[in-house]
């Protein structure tokens, strides 16, 4: 017990605990006078007076300190099993990790307690009593996660919703003015679902807010937030402690949705309802929640853990709406996401080079870099060693030796252990995930990863593809959407199973940001200083749109732990600054270009297809269609990525009555159907140019609108969305 308290659980510190105990328990008889038969110390002369008539419980003192004794003897003499996580999180950490097994298993003991009122007491009594018993706590939380149910899971997740638990945190929780729970109606139109028989009822969410009603009619901004749980367990209730924290320090509204949870609604409900939260926000500016400013809201969507992947599922679904015009959001911060369904060993060369980039614009990755590419003498699966606590705010780590490991005669010399640390180098190739890495986290177990996907993804109603859904996976995104992406911050653990997530996906951002900055300075190159779009999301530098921020010696379920973790308090006031910061920009993209075609960058077009954009400085009208501008420039009114499953081209609208019959109209908008049904809604492919006139240095050019490689994939698209189209 008072090892895992004090954060370093060592066979050193469980043996001078044993010690202890065991001389402290003998006490009594070395201490006690042949005359009186009393102790010499007055605690214990006490205690021989107050049971001198029960001598019986002595010997089962006794009896229980001498089996305590002979099942920890192994122990004593050295001969014990290795700690396998004992330098795998810093102190404060692994303390937190011990608070929550010894409530994992309290909270499983109890779940089968009937009726409720008697369970919640039994589970904070149990939950002391593995606290007491660390090891027992162990073996019991192991033993039922081998066969998790939702029921499980959701007692897991759900445990700071009882009531006892909430009254023992309720210092963690900022007091505020405003925390309610409000209804949200959905969009009008209604967004294409993947569900055209299920009634979609209106959307439920929790409000944070430290202010009056009239200050809240004065804002126009929003952190819009989806809370993590696995995507089956895990409202807005259980991340109070954290979000009331940001609505104090930001002094921002919070709207935390309470989006359907699996397996109830699988995927991709949550992603689709928590789109129409995004939507309805939007689309009145804010009114559904008291805003009644005139200028156009800036929005800040935050999700964490599960609601990282939705959160960056609905920025996607907004690039990529063709049938309505949908702004995206200013800015997206995703705290240690879940971005990849891949549960493969071996990690891609790919990936493994994007992180090493990404390394090289953060510091913070030293460490995780290191752990991949290098293992220690004889022990490839040991763990690279936390440090013994961290500095969020300062990004600095202490590893300085404890007292013990000090003055302990039997330690090894320093340069033994830098031998043992120091082993061979491993190949790229066979550099493993962190999902397999990190597989024995304490918080997240593989258990219960593979039981969330199973109950997320296998009663959905669509056919699931993990090798390219992006919805699913957005690590897998195409380019042209991850170059449109707004401003992205990321926060995860280091020891983290999902860290490999948050890194190859700000590389795959920074990467293509990069390459779109590239193509945008060509265009005004070629439009000329007079001409173009001054303020486009490809002008941004890069380096300013991804940001991560990686902690070394933490895993997963930080915010969690604010109670028990400083650096969690620490942590969150950090992305605290992130959504100030973000919103405090002055070039806001409320004014900023995402544009999927030439016409937003060059110019209004009229219908003729003349550009009132002075070229060069010309004063004559130039004729400026579709060009070959890059892959991140595509054709107008033409998607350069496949369509996803879950964006049916021949289902139902949510609205009765209302039939999606094809894709796109050719300026993205729906046209009226010539049938009789006035209810139908069809949507005209347009033809795709493949050339265009171009003046270049006062010559008239042919120019292809993309390369060869670009233009075969774009065709190969245009087949799959057509045959889809037309049930092929």
């Amino acid at each position: 017990m008072l090892d895992h308290a004090l954060g370093r659980p060592s066979p050193g510190l469980k043996r001078l605990q044993i010690l202890f105990f065991s001389i402290v328990a003998c006490v009594y008889r070395i201490l006690r006078t042949s005359s009186d038969a009393n102790p010499r110390v007055k605690l214990f002369r006490f205690i021989n007076k107050r049971w001198a008539n029960s001598p019986p419980w002595k010997i089962v003192f006794g009896t229980l300190t001498l089996a305590w004794l002979c099942k920890n003897l192994f122990l004593i003499l050295g001969l014990n099993a290795p700690e396998p996580l004992a330098r795998m999180y810093t102190r404060s950490f692994y303390r937190g990790t011990y608070v929550f097994t010894a409530l994992d298993a309290g909270f499983f003991t109890a779940m089968s307690i009937k009726p409720k009122w008697l369970r919640d007491i039994c589970s904070v009594l149990f939950s002391i009593f593995y606290l007491v018993f660390p090891d027992t706590a162990d073996e019991k939380v192991r033993k039922f996660r081998a066969h998790p149910t939702v029921d499980l899971m959701r007692v897991s997740w759900n445990k700071s919703l009882n009531p006892y638990m909430r009254l023992i945190t309720a210092p963690e929780r900022a007091r505020i003015t405003v925390a309610k729970e409000i209804v949200l109606p959905r969009p009008s139109p209604p967004s294409i679902t993947s569900f055209p028989d299920r009634e979609l009822g209106a959307i439920t969410a929790r409000l944070f807010y430290d202010g009056t009603p009239a200050e809240l009619k004065k804002c126009n901004e929003l952190i819009l937030s989806f809370p993590g749980g696995g995507f089956v367990a895990m409202g807005p209730l259980c991340h109070e402690d954290y979000m009331s924290q940001w609505a104090k320090r930001t002094k921002l509204p919070i709207l935390s949705i309470d989006y359907g949870k699996a397996p109830e609604f699988p995927y991709p409900y949550a992603i689709e309802e928590c789109f129409d939260a995004y939507r309805t926000v939007m689309e009145s500016n804010g009114a559904v929640l008291g805003m009644q400013r005139n200028d156009p809201i800036k929005i800040i969507v935050v999700g964490d853990s599960a609601g990282g992947n939705i959160a960056t599922g609905v920025v996607i679904r907004c690039l990529e709406t063709y049938e309505m015009t949908i702004r995206p959001p200013n800015g997206l911060v995703l705290v240690y996401p879940c971005l990849s369904f891949d549960m493969s060993c071996w990690m891609p060369s790919d990936s493994l080079k994007l992180m090493r980039a990404e390394s090289h614009h953060n510091l913070s990755l030293k460490s995780f870099t290191e752990s991949k590419s290098s293992m220690r003498k004889n022990s490839p699966l040991t763990p690279q060693e936390a440090p013994r606590k961290i500095d969020v705010l300062h990004d600095k780590v202490d590893r300085r030796e404890s007292w013990y490991h000090r003055y302990n005669p039997f330690r090894k010399s320093s340069e033994m252990k830098r031998q043992q640390r120091n082993g061979p180098s491993i190949p790229s190739h066979l550099s493993m995930t962190s999902r397999m890495s990190y597989f024995t986290d304490r918080i997240l177990a593989p258990e219960f990863m593979r039981a969330m996907g199973l109950l997320y993804l296998g009663t959905s109603p669509l056919p699931i593809d993990l090798a390219s859904d992006y919805y699913l996976s957005p690590v897998m995104a195409p380019d042209d959407i991850l170059a449109r992406f707004p401003k992205t911050f990321l926060l995860c653990g280091e020891k983290d199973p999902l860290i490999d997530d948050t890194v190859v996906f700000a590389g795959r951002l920074r990467e293509n940001k990069i390459k779109a900055r590239k193509e945008w300075d060509k265009i005004q190159r070629r439009v000329g200083r007079n001409g173009g779009v001054k303020t486009h999301i490809f002008s941004r530098p890069p380096d300013t749109m991804v940001r991560v921020k990686v902690l070394e010696g933490i895993s997963h379920g930080l915010f969690q732990m604010s109670a028990l973790v400083p650096e969690a308090r620490h942590a969150a006031g950090i992305v605290g600054e992130w959504f100030l910061e973000i919103l405090k920009d002055e070039n806001g993209l409320g004014d900023v270009g995402y544009g999927d075609d030439l016409t937003e960058f060059l110019g209004a077009t009229t219908d003729s297809g003349v550009s009132d954009l002075e070229l060069n400085g010309n004063n004559d009208h130039q004729s400026l269609q579709q060009q070959d501008w890059g892959p991140y420039y595509p054709a107008h009114g033409v998607p350069q990525h496949p369509k996803q499953p879950h964006i049916k081209l021949g289902g139902k609208a949510a609205q009765p009555g209302i039939l999606v019959d094809s894709m796109h109209t050719s300026k993205g908008m729906p046209s009226p159907s010539n049938g009789s049904n006035s209810n139908v809604v069809k949507f005209n492919v347009e033809p795709e140019p493949s050339r265009t006139d171009a003046v270049v240095d006062g010559l008239k050019k042919v120019i292809p609108i993309l390369d060869e490689v670009d233009e075969r994939k774009l065709l190969e698209r245009r087949r799959t969305e057509i045959g889809s189209t037309l049930g092929l």
